[in-house]
C-alpha cells in the first residue's frame, strides 16, 4: 500500500468500521438529546471517510458531519443548526450554521471551530463534549426560539439568501443557474 492509495479510483460509498462506530456512538449521545427535544431521527449516510446524521422537527434540523477523509486534514466533525430544506445543498448551505457559530456569537473571546474527529478510544468523550455544547450554546434553537440562530446565521452567512449560482455544465460552459428559492420570490 503506498502513501497516495486514496487517489486512487475506488467506491468509498462502503461505509467503514471506523464510520458506523462513530454514527453509532454519536445517534446514541447526540441523538438521545436532540430527540429529547421533539426532533426525529431522519437520515443518515456513512461512507468510508464521511458521516452525516440529521434530525428534523418542522422545518428546523440538525445535522452532524464528519470527514476523515486524507485530503481534508486536519479531520474534523461539526454540528449544524439549520431552517429549511436540508436535502438542498444550496439551501441548507445557507440556512445552516454552525454550532461554533453561536459559541463565537455568546463567548467572542475563546476560538471555537467545531471538533476534532476523535480516535475510535474517545468517540464518546469527544462527543459527550459537543453534546454538552450543543446544550449550552444550541438549547434556544433546541426549543424552538430561534432568535440566537437568526442573529447568528445573519452574522455568519448575512441577511440575503444568494439569488444565483455560476457553475460549469458538462460540456465545461459557464452557465448562471437561478436558485429555486429565488425562482419562486421572483414569481409571487
Amino acid at each position: 500500500m503506498g502513501i497516495f492509495d486514496f487517489l486512487k479510483f475506488r467506491d468509498n460509498s462502503r461505509p467503514s468500521r471506523k464510520h458506523i462506530s462513530f454514527s453509532n456512538s454519536a445517534l446514541e449521545i447526540i441523538g438521545n438529546l436532540v430527540e429529547k427535544k421533539g426532533f426525529e431521527f431522519y437520515r443518515k449516510k456513512i461512507e468510508t471517510y464521511f458521516t452525516t446524521i440529521i434530525w428534523r422537527k418542522e422545518k428546523q434540523y440538525v445535522k452532524l458531519t464528519a470527514s476523515d477523509f486524507p485530503t481534508d486534514y486536519p479531520f474534523t466533525y461539526d454540528i449544524k443548526l439549520g431552517e429549511g430544506n436540508c436535502d438542498d445543498f444550496f439551501e441548507s448551505e445557507w440556512d445552516s450554521i454552525s454550532i461554533s457559530d453561536i459559541q463565537r456569537l455568546s463567548e467572542p473571546n475563546k476560538k471555537y471551530n467545531g471538533y476534532d474527529f476523535p480516535k475510535k478510544s474517545e468517540f464518546g468523550e469527544s462527543l459527550g463534549k459537543a453534546k454538552t455544547d450543543l446544550s449550552e450554546f444550541g438549547n434556544g434553537f433546541l426549543n424552538g426560539k430561534l432568535e440566537l440562530f437568526y442573529k447568528a446565521r445573519i452574522l455568519t452567512n448575512g441577511e440575503n439568501k444568494p439569488e444565483k449560482i455560476i457553475k460549469k455544465d458538462k460540456n465545461g460552459k459557464v452557465i448562471v443557474e437561478l436558485l429555486p428559492y429565488n425562482i419562486n420570490k421572483k414569481n409571487d
